[in-house]
């Protein structure tokens, strides 16, 4: 009885919260599996570290950090801030959740364009019913502001699908900084790719994924919904009384949490549309203010293996972000494990 719970609650949420089946369409072009070269000679590590109050740490030093590559101290190499350009793919969802403030989406998504360095590049993927490549890599703010105008609201969501898509297609051979900012609310209910193909093509990628979550929000207008409040009281009656809507979206809060901090970015949640600006411009801070160490691996690799990193900040009272391992040679075809 518990395991059935377990299997049927998901299920039933989701296709309660999403719209009707009909118009089902597959993204072409996603059975092809890019492979990433991950240079382990020398390994670079991006870093940030956040006071008690959330604010970005600006006075580090090399000092202040002991690197471990497989439980092994690993000497630092080379500390400084990183003032290189970033590449940056905006995810965005545009299926039926955000219709009413698809507007809202548009001007934070072009603030933070704007709040980027001349530098620096942008290229915009959105995804509803189907995964949409709206704007390929650009510096110029124009090309951004018409290719922001042209999104459209969809009916489904192919939440796996476009993050596949921004990591093994956009970043395909992108070198230097690179970062991933996706706005969802975590539910997906068209892709052909699974949430483990998305999260290994990530940290392949070597990008920073960052996630603006809407979960809150989707999560509080689901209980003003007739048919799972009504699923709830079942649930209720049958398994006893839990939240099984909160239980529901607290696992997809921390899925994506959990991915974000792997790959040394963050999960920040929103509470009121209207806060989406202020989201967008805290990281567009971050990637502008964000350290890096580096250091020579002194540790034998054998292809298609993942290596975890773990980064000591020896002050006290300092929260540290940054990426937790790198792929060696991932094979071709998607089979690498999830680290």
């Amino acid at each position: 009885m518990a395991m059935a719970k377990h299997l049927l609650v998901p299920v039933l949420i989701l296709l309660l919260l999403a719209p009707s089946l009909r118009g089902w369409t597959r993204t072409p072009g996603n059975s092809q599996v890019s492979t990433f070269s991950v240079s382990v000679d020398l390994v670079k590590i991006p870093v940030s570290v956040f006071d008690s109050n959330g604010a970005m740490i600006q006075d580090l030093h090399m000092a202040d950090f002991t690197i471990f590559e497989e439980g092994v101290r690993q000497e630092v190499h080379r500390f400084g801030l990183d003032t290189n350009p970033v590449s940056v793919v905006l995810v965005i969802d545009t299926s039926t959740t955000v219709e009413k403030e698809l507007k809202k989406i548009k001007e934070a998504a072009e603030k933070f364009a704007r709040a980027l360095s001349p530098e620096d590049r942008i290229a915009v993927i959105s995804f509803a019913d189907q995964v949409v490549p709206v704007l390929d890599w650009t510096n110029d703010i124009k090309q951004v502001q018409r290719a922001l105008k042209r999104l459209k609201t969809g009916v489904r969501t192919a939440l796996y699908d476009a993050m596949f898509a921004a990591a093994s297609k956009q970043l395909q051979g992108v070198e230097g900084r690179k970062a991933i900012i996706l706005l969802t609310d975590g539910l997906n209910n068209q892709s052909n790719k699974n949430f483990r193909e998305a999260s290994v093509a990530i940290i392949q990628s070597q990008a920073s994924l960052y996630v603006i979550s809407k979960t809150v929000l989707v999560r509080n207008a689901a209980r003003t919904q007739r048919r799972v409040v009504m699923l709830s009281d079942i649930y209720r009656r049958m398994f006893g009384d839990h939240d099984y809507i909160s239980e529901f979206f607290e696992k997809i809060e921390a899925r994506m949490t959990d991915l974000a901090e792997r790959s040394g970015g963050r999960c920040l949640f929103l509470s009121d549309y209207n806060r989406i600006p202020g989201l967008y411009s805290e990281v567009a801070l971050e990637l502008k203010s964000k350290y890096y160490l580096t250091y020579i691996s002194n540790r034998q690799k054998a292809p298609d293996t993942f290596h975890r990193i773990n980064v000591e900040y020896k002050r006290p009272h300092g929260k540290i972000s940054y990426r937790r391992g790198y792929y060696f040679r991932p094979q071709v075809g998607g089979t690498s494990r999830s680290p």
